[in-house]
Order: structure tokens, then C-alpha cells, then sequence
């Protein structure tokens, strides 16, 4: 995350070999409707609050038949 944060270009961040997964919840707009610093309306902002989400994360098998039954699988 640091190589992202510290290049200016997309070409800049070394490769390293790994690969980085980040997951939002949510995202608040960026800005209204001009770009002198006005708000997201109101149907696009983030009350401060706590936030908290859950995900599971499941390799596909090689028998990709099976896949929609992954994708309607629910998990509590």
C-alpha cells in the first residue's frame, strides 16, 4: 500500500510479486456539484458512525459447473 501511496504515476510502484486486495464497504461521493469544495448531496454522504461489514472469501474449483451454486450460497 505504501508503493501506491508514495508514486505519482501508475507505472511507478516496483513490483513486488504479490498481490494486494483491498475491500470497501462503502465509498462517500467525492464532491458536489462543482469543484469549489461543496458536499456530496445528502443520498451520497457517510453519517460519522461505526461501520462493519463481513465477506468470505472461497476459491472456484476447477469443475466451474458448481459456480452458481456458490453465487446463491448465504453464510451467516
Amino acid at each position: 500500500m505504501s508503493d501506491l501511496e508514495k508514486g505519482k504515476h501508475i507505472h511507478e510502484p516496483q513490483n513486488r510479486g504479490i498481490i494486494t486486495l483491498n475491500l470497501d464497504y462503502k465509498q462517500m461521493g467525492v464532491g458536489g456539484d462543482n469543484s469549489w469544495g461543496a458536499l456530496p448531496h445528502p443520498e451520497y454522504r457517510l453519517p460519522p458512525k461505526e461501520y462493519s461489514y463481513r465477506f468470505r472469501l472461497t476459491p472456484i474449483p476447477v469443475n466451474i459447473k458448481i459456480l452458481d451454486s456458490l453465487i446463491k450460497r448465504r453464510y451467516e
